[in-house]
């Protein structure tokens, strides 16, 4: 009896190891073909594309919206998400030195925006009155470039950095005594209405307003300069499913879907 009963418990264990061992096999992470990746509502169909470029290849992608600009790095590096598509570059190498991490963007990259000054009163620059109210991104690497945009549109001029970025402590002259109203990056464009005038990028003037975003007051030189892409740890950069990501975001067909979709909100890079 006892030798029975022993060996039920030996094959009882054996099963419940076996079924242990499967159960870590699907849910290992990337090495398991599980994936999670984040995006913001402007990258959600980017990432969906790859999803279903992904899910042939045995792939198990899960798809996580962030509505907040940092969320979605937050949760790359805390490892709640294998990979994201939601910043430009020089954002996440801000966010690398401010928060200790290595985030890496994967090259070839993906797209570049489109970044203006917008305006429903003025239709030029000089037309911006004195005192006029203009609505600009507070983060900093984007409040930089807005300050640099300003500059090059001839309504300010700089000093020195006395940082890494331009801050507004680094305005030398402001003639028209303008008035810098800073707002999270998403949500400029909505102030649109009330100010008078506004730094976006075209994709959130479009999601946001009923301005056409090619109807610009003056767009910024830089736009070439900031990359956006598949961002992971510095890790999985060279892993298996990246490099089919990349396949997959670098073919005829996905790029069709992206300008149709996107219609000169962003733009491809060759």
């Amino acid at each position: 009896m006892y030798k029975r009963f022993t060996l039920i418990i030996a094959v009882f264990l054996i099963v419940v190891l076996g079924m242990t061992l499967t159960g870590c096999g699907k849910s290992s992470g990337p090495a398991g073909k599980n994936l999670k990746l984040g995006c913001l509502a402007i990258s959600e169909r980017m990432v969906q594309w790859i999803k279903e470029g992904l899910t042939p290849l045995g792939y198990n992608v899960e798809i996580v919206m962030f509505d907040a600009n940092q969320l979605p790095a937050v949760a790359l590096k805390d490892g709640n998400v294998d990979g994201i598509i939601a910043n430009h570059r020089q954002w996440m190498q801000t966010f690398n030195k401010e928060n200790n991490c290595n985030l890496e963007m994967v090259q070839p990259y993906l797209f570049r925006s489109f970044y203006a000054i917008y305006s429903l009163k003025y239709k030029k620059v000089a037309d911006i009155p004195q005192n006029a109210q203009i609505v600009i991104p507070g983060d900093p690497t984007n409040l930089s470039r807005s300050l640099i945009i300003l500059r090059e549109a001839g309504l300010i001029t700089l000093k020195d950095k006395t940082g890494h970025f331009y801050t507004v402590l680094d305005i030398k002259d402001n003639p028209k005594k303008i008035k810098l109203i800073e707002a999270e990056i998403t949500h400029t464009a909505r102030s649109i209405q009330d100010a008078d005038a506004v730094i976006a990028t075209a994709y959130h003037i479009s999601a946001k307003t009923k301005i056409d975003p090619r109807d610009v007051v003056f767009e910024d030189p830089q736009n070439k300069d900031y990359p956006l892409g598949l961002i992971v740890r510095s890790e999985d950069v060279n892993s298996a499913w990246v490099k089919e990501a990349v396949k997959i975001y670098r073919s005829e067909q996905y790029r069709a879907k992206f300008n149709e979709v996107y219609k000169g909100q962003y733009f491809l890079f060759d």
